[in-house]
């Protein structure tokens, strides 16, 4: 059967998009099906806290939970899923040993428009033999220092969850006023920068004798803030004694595992681990590292090459 001149480029024509369409569905599934088998993956992976989490999962970086390096530190600890972040609460130092948190500028924009409303309050849902009091901290000298800080918070009922002391943990006064604050506007500029960011905070109790408040709250002898850009693939620590030094350090995840016992992103590859983002000490201090997410894959570059090639063709 013969074609006019007409009915080829009509064919052509057809034929071409056809071809661009399947090269475009073939691009959407198979990056689905990457992602996919991301996730799998850390699932696989497991935790020491597997469904205890299962309400606030999206704190998380795949989902994954901190993991216990030094199994110590899992004796009377208690998950709690707060509105906006997560928390895994120790009755024996009865404070928090971390809070994560999944933070975007969407939330953050939401969280500006919100003024500050102090409502610190006991935790009702643990049980009074393991929660803090409020009476412990009266008188103490110590502020009482957020963990998922109250300025992240995007909604008054996720403000007041953040004043919750299974939240909250003895700080340094120029620790928490300071040092630490200034940390927290670093981590918000980097969310803001990179579109998301995942961050586990909490404590350290490193010291030989650690101080008790009211007999009953455990003293942190650390701080430690990690943060982890999905967009470059890169972590760090903030990483501060608790006291009025205004000294911090800034170390990879593998660090931090080996000071507090805890694998706080077990999901990230050991390399990621092993090396520290050169974190801003201050918002506005620029980092080491790119703007944009990683480079294109060989077989994206070679199907945009294709689809190029196809175009020119049309008009020639």
């Amino acid at each position: 059967m013969a074609y006019s001149p007409e009915d080829r480029s009509g064919f052509s024509y057809h034929f071409i998009v056809v071809l661009i369409t399947a090269l475009c569905w073939a691009l959407i599934t198979s990056a689905t099906h990457a992602k996919i088998n991301t996730i799998t993956e850390s699932e696989i992976s497991g935790s020491a806290y597997d469904g205890g989490f299962s309400q606030c999962s999206q704190s998380f970086y795949g989902g994954v939970y901190p993991e216990f390096v030094n199994d110590k530190l899992s004796s009377k600890t208690q998950s709690l899923c707060m509105d906006g972040f997560a928390v895994m609460y120790s009755g024996v130092s009865r404070t928090p040993l971390w809070s994560a948190e999944y933070l975007t500028r969407d939330r953050l924009n939401q969280a500006k428009e919100i003024d500050r409303e102090d409502s610190f309050h006991e935790e009702s849902r643990l049980p009074e033999s393991a929660r803090a009091s409020l009476a412990d901290y009266s008188g103490s000298g110590y502020d009482r220092g957020h963990l998922a800080p109250n300025a992240d918070m995007a909604t008054r009922s996720q403000q007041y969850d953040s004043f919750s002391l299974a939240n909250i943990a003895p700080q340094s006064p120029r620790n928490n006023r300071y040092i630490w604050r200034n940390i927290e506007s670093a981590t918000r500029y980097l969310t803001q920068q990179y579109g998301e960011v995942y961050t586990i905070t909490g404590v350290a109790f490193t010291n030989k004798q650690t101080k008790r408040l009211n007999g009953q709250v455990l003293v942190p002898s650390h701080f430690f803030k990690a943060v982890y850009i999905p967009a470059i693939n890169q972590a760090g620590v903030y990483y501060a004694p608790n006291d009025e030094s205004e000294r911090i350090e800034v170390i990879s995840l593998d660090e931090l595992a080996e000071q507090i016992g805890v694998d706080v992103l077990p999901v990230l590859d050991t390399a990621i681990k092993s090396q520290a983002l050169a974190l801003p000490l201050k918002a506005g201090e620029e980092i080491d590292a790119p703007t944009t997410p990683n480079e294109d894959p060989v077989w994206l570059i070679f199907v945009l090459a294709l689809v190029e090639w196809i175009i020119t063709q049309l008009q020639a």
